[in-house]
């Protein structure tokens, strides 16, 4: 998913208050429900949103550290 809502950081866009992209491999079911929330939604191809989402999450019962990375680009996910 790809908020259009706030301003971009490295040129001007526009702002796109309530927009909306989903690639193509979300559910049907969810982008239903999104557009009945009031999203402006709009599909568009999958792995073309140009990211590198990177997270951490230290499981809070056990200590555990838990790392994703997105497939997009060069990125790395570590936790130690």
């Amino acid at each position: 998913m790809q908020t259009l809502h706030f301003y971009g950081s490295f040129w001007p866009h526009n702002s796109g208050f309530n927009k909306l992209n989903v690639e193509a491999g979300i559910p049907d079911a969810v982008y239903n429900d999104l557009k009945a929330r009031g999203h402006d939604v709009a599909r568009i191809k999958a792995f073309s949103i140009a990211s590198c989402a990177t997270a951490v999450l230290i499981e809070p019962t056990s200590g555990n550290r838990i790392a994703g990375a997105d497939p997009r680009r060069d990125c790395y996910a570590m936790a130690y």
